[in-house]
């Protein structure tokens, strides 16, 4: 089977961010993207499964485990889906997956090693090499593969012989599904139009293997997994975010993230969701939640400087958190897929919660210090 030249992939990503770039506000895009409803009703497991409708989506997994020895390592996954051309409502299924292309983000993080190992893939849909299922989670990226079982357990399966780094993993869900935002409807920017579908299983028992250099390796720990869909997601004059996916040890998790504008402010569509105990989901608007950054790390491939610790605080829950990663270098630079370098890894929590200790761990995620995600998004 003749493989898809990863160069015509990549135009066809470049013409994307274009189009991204020049959206105007309005429920339909000037080049004819559906951007997602604020009365969009999310039902599952359909929904796990793609939305060709709009242009871009991804499915994301982090987590954390330790090793029989006690080594940590940090895994992250993440598949993105792309539509090349808006559908127009007639195509048969093989013309949808043919106006699709995939790409993929895998890496380990050894923590006592100090380093981070990262792959990455890039393929044209319509053929077997490049699939999402319409029904339900069941993504194929060439050799990778996260799909859901019955029981809303997810596999991830990944692997890269050159970069000598392997995953096998199950990941049970240990609270309900979570819809972020307004019933899933996540506001990115000032416009109704700038949003996205997301939902969330912020807390998994991670079990498996991640293996570096033919070595397999037993990991227990806690993942998460997200999904985001939409057409027109970041608003005029974002530049970037600063995400967490966080852990507590009281059994609570915490999404938050800042929307970075291009004048050094930020957006007020920056948002929070707190997920109690029992997977009950608090939203969180700017004024809500505070996230501020400080420190430096400076990535010696791409030259752009990050921050390397970071403060959370929810006033009304007496809760702040200070968060710093395991790993100072967790750059991806992913110049063979997505063309986009950004920070991603590890993270531990300590802080206090009405005047206790807490601590955690969790991930994080930082875009737009190596340049703009203006248009691309």
């Amino acid at each position: 089977m003749k493989w898809v030249d990863a160069n015509v992939v990549r135009r066809a990503w470049a013409v994307v961010a274009l189009c991204c770039a020049a959206s105007s506000p309005g429920t339909v895009t000037d080049d004819g993207w559906p951007s997602v409803p604020r009365e969009l009703e999310l039902t599952y497991p359909r929904d796990h499964g793609a939305h060709p409708e709009y242009r871009t989506e991804w499915w994301y997994v982090t987590g954390q485990g330790e090793a029989p020895d006690g080594r940590r390592f940090g895994v992250q996954f993440t598949i993105f889906r792309v539509g090349l051309t808006p559908l127009t409502g007639v195509e048969t299924p093989s013309d949808i997956a043919l106006r699709q292309a995939y790409a993929g983000h895998f890496a380990i993080t050894d923590v006592a090693a100090g380093r981070l190992r990262h792959s990455e893939r890039l393929q044209r849909g319509g053929t077997p090499l490049a699939t999402a299922s319409l029904e339900d989670l069941d993504v194929r990226l060439l050799d990778w593969r996260i799909h859901r079982t019955e029981d809303d357990v997810l596999h991830i399966t990944a692997g890269d012989r050159v970069e000598g780094i392997a995953v096998d993993l199950e990941l049970a869900p240990t609270k309900p599904r979570v819809l972020h935002g307004e019933n899933g409807w996540s506001r990115k920017g000032l416009e109704v139009t700038n949003a996205s579908a997301y939902a969330s299983f912020t807390r998994l028992a991670l079990d498996g293997t991640v293996s570096l250099d033919g070595a397999s390796i037993e990991l227990d720990g806690t993942a998460w997994f997200d999904q985001e869909f939409g057409s027109s997601v970041l608003g005029e004059g974002v530049v970037g975010w600063d995400w967490f996916g966080l852990h507590l040890d009281d059994g609570r998790d915490l999404m938050c993230f800042v929307l970075r504008r291009d004048d050094g402010s930020i957006d007020p569509a920056s948002a929070a969701t707190l997920v109690d105990q029992d997977g009950d989901a608090r939203p969180l608007t700017r004024d809500e939640f505070e996230l501020t950054s400080s420190g430096a790390w400076t990535s010696p491939v791409s030259g752009a400087t990050y921050p390397n610790r970071w403060s959370v605080s929810i006033l009304d829950e007496a809760l702040e958190l200070d968060v710093e990663p395991f790993v100072a270098n967790c750059e991806l630079v992913t110049g063979a897929s997505t063309d986009v370098s950004y920070w991603e890894g590890p993270v531990r929590i300590t802080g206090r919660s009405r005047g206790a200790p807490i601590a955690g761990t969790g991930y994080g995620e930082l875009t737009g210090y190596a340049g703009s995600m203006g248009g691309r998004l």
